[in-house]
């Protein structure tokens, strides 16, 4: 019963050991330290954190590009800017629906791609 017991002191030596200064109650990214109803702390690993969806939010902007790309060049640039000009906006959510559906020059790119590929 010694040795094992000898063996787990070891054990935990080498684990103090190995974490130098740091003191045990740190809180650290990984772990959540909840004080229990009796009374003991209790370690939980912390939920991880959900990053911000950028590759998303790169895809979509990809998409609506080449998709008003694809409508500029199947209608023409002139007809295009004709039909958005008559869009009257009148709130500022009209606005921009008028702003956003102008030509700009990443449409206009797509548009000339497409228009060279078919």
């Amino acid at each position: 019963m010694s040795d094992s017991y000898n063996e787990f002191q070891d054990r935990v030596a080498r684990i103090y050991s190995a974490q130098g200064n740091k003191s045990l109650l740190r809180k650290n990214t990984r772990a959540v330290y909840v004080q229990g109803q009796d009374g003991y702390t209790v370690i939980r690993g912390r939920e991880p954190r959900r990053p911000f969806p950028w590759s998303g939010l790169v895809l979509l902007l990809v998409a609506f590009f080449m998709v008003k790309g694809a409508i500029m060049a199947n209608m023409g640039p002139e007809f295009y800017t004709r039909e958005v000009a008559q869009l009257e906006p009148t709130t500022v959510l009209e606005h921009f629906r008028v702003w956003t559906m102008g030509a700009d020059p990443v449409s206009s790119w797509v548009a000339q791609i497409l228009k060279s590929l078919g």
